[in-house]
């Protein structure tokens, strides 16, 4: 996509197609000046009824025999959240999608955000919607036509010189979005540990960033048992990427942040099976790996002026003679032995080698993210993640981070007297305990991998990381959450 942005008075709509946002009300255009010279053509659909405005209300328009314009509509203002705001940009892609035009200009009144907060997040709801998504059928759709787009601020005189490098990182990050889709979306016969691992590899090689792999030989040969267990019982054997990425130049050797994403590239649930209903679906359950490695890519692309590390461990969980089994004591790879309680909750015994391995970093901060617990998902449906964060400046600015590019995070507790239901008679403790508290049962668990002094933060995106039902923003499947997130706090904090 060709991206142009200016800021100039509207004198009216751009040929071939120009999308205008307006609030709900029929004063819409009272409140905006700026749109003036645009009354004439929009007011009477106003007065009449035919666009209330209504959040994610659309009408395309003849302005000419060769112009459209496309109303677009905001809702309540003052109910405008940084989400919807994203969602409704995405919606007028999708419109200028359906009219089938090759360029567009989108007129971004003045709206309470700012007019470059506005335009970020424009920026990203268009790019979401405008991508093609993959896909792996004989007989491609057609693709799509739309090739250049102007954002055009109305209200802002000097809006070119402090938001282009804004927007620049906005259609980066929502790139890197999209990428932790289609690798979330890759059936698992194609997205095995192994192909993961080289896809780390090719973005290693193109980023200029160090990857490291261990495969099943040398996770054995340092002991990293957990992850071993999770991929004993599958024909496609585990792996560990690590990938490094150094900074801006000059940066010095600042202690890394360590990223760390789940990656079960499939999840029968092992001996203890998954119902058969849904089990398609659980090609995604590597959707945080995804995420960390596409991150990891636009970092890197950014430029941003912090030393990374990702760490993605890469198991299928499988049921087979070989598969580990409930009551397996297993010794992971910070020598703690764990009674498994739950084969089907192996997310955990990957995430605790990979935290085990962070620690050796010595690092600034350590974020993991996992679609790891359906408790999670029950508490908090499928448009907010929980976050388990004991640190208050990590977890406040993981919050700020998410509502300013429009994901949202619930702060979740870390319950210290459910922390006895992980005793075992064993081992040094289980790794699963009751249904009940789920979620925080397992933070608590990889709490135990983690020191003190080392601010460290949960990602729980179980309901978040897929979509079951279409938006403008993202068609059904996955939906790549927390990639821009994760990048808005590396590179603004």
């Amino acid at each position: 996509m060709n991206l142009r942005y200016k800021c100039e008075p509207l004198s009216g709509p751009a040929k071939p197609a120009t999308v205008v946002f307006l609030p709900s009300g029929a004063d819409a255009l009272e409140r905006f000046d700026e749109l003036s010279q645009l009354k004439a053509l929009i007011q009477p659909h106003l007065s009449s009824g035919a666009f209330k405005g209504s959040f994610l209300d659309s009408l395309p328009l003849y302005a000419s025999p060769d112009t459209w314009l496309v109303l677009m509509g905001l809702g309540n203002l003052e109910a405008l959240s940084e989400a919807r705001l994203l969602e409704a940009a995405a919606k007028a892609g999708q419109t200028l999608i359906s009219l089938r035009v090759k360029e567009a200009t989108v007129c971004l009144p003045p709206l309470p955000h700012g007019a470059v907060k506005t335009a970020e997040l424009a920026v990203a709801g268009l790019t979401l919607a405008l991508a093609p998504r993959p896909t792996l059928k004989s007989a491609p759709a057609d693709p799509v036509i739309l090739k250049a787009l102007t954002i055009q601020t109305l209200s802002a005189s000097n809006f070119i010189d402090r938001a282009k490098n804004v927007l620049a990182r906005s259609e980066t990050m929502a790139l890197a979005q999209l990428e932790a889709r289609r690798l979330t979306d890759l059936p698992a016969d194609i997205m095995t540990p192994a192909a993961m691992a080289e896809e780390a590899a090719l973005v290693g090689k193109q980023k200029l960033l160090k990857v490291t792999v261990w495969d099943e030989k040398k996770l054995k040969s340092e002991g990293a048992g957990a992850i071993l267990a999770v991929g004993r019982g599958s024909a496609n054997p585990p792996r560990l990427v690590t990938i490094e990425y150094q900074g801006a130049p000059g940066l010095g050797a600042d202690p890394p942040v360590v990223l760390i994403g789940k990656g079960v590239t499939f999840d029968s649930g092992g001996l203890c099976l998954k119902p058969a209903e849904n089990m398609n679906l659980m090609k995604s359950d590597m959707a945080g790996a995804a995420a960390v490695l596409a991150v990891m890519g636009a970092a890197a692309a950014m430029k941003l002026p912090k030393r990374l590390t990702g760490l993605i461990p890469l198991a299928e969980n499988m049921p087979s003679g070989s598969a580990y089994r409930p009551g397996d004591i297993v010794t992971t790879l910070s020598g703690k032995t764990v009674e498994i309680t739950n084969t089907d909750a192996e997310g955990r015994m990957l995430l605790c080698d990979a935290l085990t391995l962070a620690q050796k970093r010595e690092p600034a901060a350590i974020i993991d993210v996992a679609t790891l617990t359906g408790a999670c998902q029950v508490a908090l449906g499928d448009k907010v993640a929980g976050l388990f964060c004991e640190d208050r400046k990590l977890r406040t600015s993981l919050m700020d981070s998410g509502q300013a590019a429009g994901e949202a995070f619930w702060p979740l507790p870390m319950v210290d007297d459910y922390d006895d239901n992980l005793k075992s008679d064993l081992a040094d403790f289980k790794h699963a305990a009751s249904r009940a508290g789920g979620a925080i049962h397992a933070a608590l668990f990889l709490r135990r991998f983690v020191k003190k002094a080392i601010p460290w933060a949960h990602l729980d995106i179980a309901g978040t990381g897929r979509n079951s039902k279409k938006t403008a923003s993202c068609p059904e499947g996955a939906t790549g959450f927390g990639v821009r997130t994760i990048l808005k706090l590396l590179a603004d904090g």
